[in-house]
C-alpha cells in the first residue's frame, strides 16, 4: 500500500509527541514511529536534545542498564535519528521544547497575516473559481475552500514551491527506502496546548487506494476519518506482536488479510462517495438493492455517523468534499493565484525568522536550517488557516467530540506528491 503522508503524522509518548513530514513506509524496524515509541526512546532523545551523552551517562541518569540501553541507541541510530562520534551520542534531527514552540508561535504570526491578508484580497477569484469543482452544488464553499486552499495549496503545494526554491526541505531519503523528514515536540500541560494547537489547520494524513486518495486534515487530536482508521486497524496485528507477544507466522497472515479487506473497504467508499456526488442525493431504497451483496445501506449508515455524508427525509447527501480528476486543474488555479504572494512574503521574511530561531534547540544541535523551516512553514500555514477559519473565509471545523480534533475529510482521484 502507498502511504503518501505529506504533512504531520504523530505517536506521543511520555516526553515527546513526533511526527514526519513525508512517508514512514511499514510498520518495521525502519519505521521511525515503531522505533521512537519503544520504551525509554522518549526519555533518552529528550536528554541527547539538551546536551550530547556518553552511554553511561545515559544509563546513570535513567537508571537504565547499558545492554537496553544499547540496543536502544542502536535502533535510534539505524533510522538516523541519532548519531555517535567518540562515544558521545547526539540526535540529528529538531526536536522543538516548550519555549521553541512559543519561539515559533511567535516568529510565525506575522508572517501569517500578511499571507492571509494578501490571499483575502483575491476574494472574488477565488469564489469565482470554487464554483467550478465538480461537487459545488453539493458541498458548501467554505469546506470546498478549506481542504482547497487550507491543505492542496497551502500545505501539499507550496511545501513543494519552497523546496524547490531551496527555502526548505521538505522530504529526504531515509533508512530502509522511505522518505520523510522526522520531528519531535516537548509533550507540554493539556490546558497550554489546547491554547497552543486549538484551530491549528496543518495536519493532513493521505493515502491512496487504486488511485483513490483518502485524505483527513485539521489540527491535533484523534480523527475518526479515512485512512486514520485504517492506519489503526493495519497497525493492531503488529502492535499485538509486540506488546502481546503473538506468533509471528500469525501476525503475517492477520496483517496481510486485513490490508486486503481494508482496500476492499474503501474502495466501497469511494465508490459510494462518488455515486452521491454524481446522482446530487441517494435514497434509502437506491441502496437496498445492493445491499445484500455490498453492505452499502450500512455504509452509508457508518458514513453518515462519521460526517462524510447526512441523512435527511430517507435522502443522502455528501457533507464532506469529493475531488474528482477535473478538479485538480481548478486547484492548481487557485494555487496559482496566491503562489507569488506566499513565496516573495516567505522570501522577504527568511533572515528574520533565521534571527528568531537561531537560539531554538534543533539549530543549536546543528540540525539544517531547511528542516527546521520545514516545521516554521507548517506554522505558519496553520495560523494563516486558523485566521482564515475565524474569519469566516472558509470552514472551522468544530470539535464534536471530546477527544476529537477539529478536522474535515474527503476522497480525491489525484494528489500532489
Amino acid at each position: 500500500m502507498l502511504l503518501l503522508k505529506v504533512s504531520a503524522v504523530s505517536q506521543s509518548s511520555k516526553e515527546l509527541m513526533t511526527y514526519i513530514c513525508g512517508d514512514s513506509g511499514p510498520l518495521d524496524g525502519f519505521n521511525p514511529f515503531f522505533v521512537v515509541t519503544q520504551k525509554w526512546a522518549s526519555e533518552v532523545l529528550s536528554l541527547l536534545n539538551k546536551n550530547p551523552l556518553s552511554l553511561s551517562r545515559i544509563c546513570s541518569l535513567l537508571k537504565l542498564n547499558k545492554a537496553q540501553a544499547s540496543h536502544l541507541l542502536e535502533d535510534l541510530i539505524r533510522i538516523q535519528a541519532v548519531k555517535e562520534e567518540s562515544g558521545v551520542y547526539g540526535v540529528t534531527f529538531a526536536i522543538f521544547t516548550r519555549k521553541d514552540l512559543f519561539t515559533l508561535q511567535h516568529a510565525t504570526l506575522p508572517i501569517a497575516n500578511k499571507i492571509t491578508d494578501g490571499i483575502v484580497s483575491h476574494t472574488n477569484e477565488i469564489t469565482s473559481l470554487t464554483t467550478n469543482l465538480s461537487s459545488a452544488e453539493q458541498v458548501g464553499r467554505d469546506k470546498l475552500l478549506f481542504a482547497a486552499i487550507g491543505c492542496f495549496v497551502l500545505d501539499w503545494l507550496e511545501l513543494k514551491i519552497l523546496e524547490k526554491e531551496e527555502m526548505l526541505i521538505k522530504c529526504k531519503p531515509q533508512p530502509g527506502n522511505r522518505n520523510y523528514v522526522l520531528f519531535a515536540r516537548e509533550r507540554i500541560d493539556p490546558k497550554i496546548s489546547m491554547k497552543l494547537y486549538d484551530k491549528m489547520y496543518w495536519g493532513s494524513h493521505s493515502d491512496t487506494i487504486d488511485e483513490l486518495v483518502f485524505t483527513s486534515f485539521g489540527d491535533l487530536g484523534i480523527r475518526y476519518a479515512f485512512p486514520d482508521i485504517i492506519w489503526n486497524l493495519e497497525a493492531s496485528p503488529k502492535i499485538a506482536q509486540k506488546f502481546h507477544k503473538m506468533p509471528m507466522w500469525l501476525i503475517e497472515k492477520i496483517s496481510t488479510l486485513t490490508e486486503s479487506l481494508s482496500k476492499r473497504f474503501l474502495k466501497d467508499i469511494g465508490f459510494l462517495l462518488f455515486k452521491m456526488k454524481n446522482a446530487g442525493s441517494i435514497s434509502i431504497e437506491d441502496l437496498e438493492p445492493e445491499n445484500e451483496k455490498r453492505g452499502m445501506l450500512d455504509l452509508a449508515d457508518l458514513l453518515k455517523d462519521m460526517n462524510y455524508v447526512t441523512c435527511k427525509k430517507g435522502m443522502f447527501k455528501l457533507n464532506y468534499p469529493v475531488f474528482a480528476t477535473e478538479d485538480k486543474k481548478v486547484i492548481e488555479q487557485l494555487g496559482n493565484l496566491i503562489f507569488p504572494l506566499i513565496t516573495e512574503i516567505m522570501k522577504r521574511n527568511d533572515a528574520g525568522l533565521r534571527r528568531a530561531l537561531r537560539n531554538t534547540s534543533p539549530l543549536k544541535n546543528k540540525v539544517a536550517f531547511e528542516e527546521v523551516l520545514n516545521e516554521a512553514w507548517h506554522w505558519t500555514f496553520a495560523q494563516t488557516n486558523r485566521i482564515l477559519a475565524d474569519r469566516g473565509f472558509f470552514y472551522n471545523p468544530p470539535r464534536k467530540r471530546r477527544e476529537e480534533g477539529r478536522y474535515i475529510a474527503w476522497v480525491s482521484e489525484f494528489s500532489f506528491p
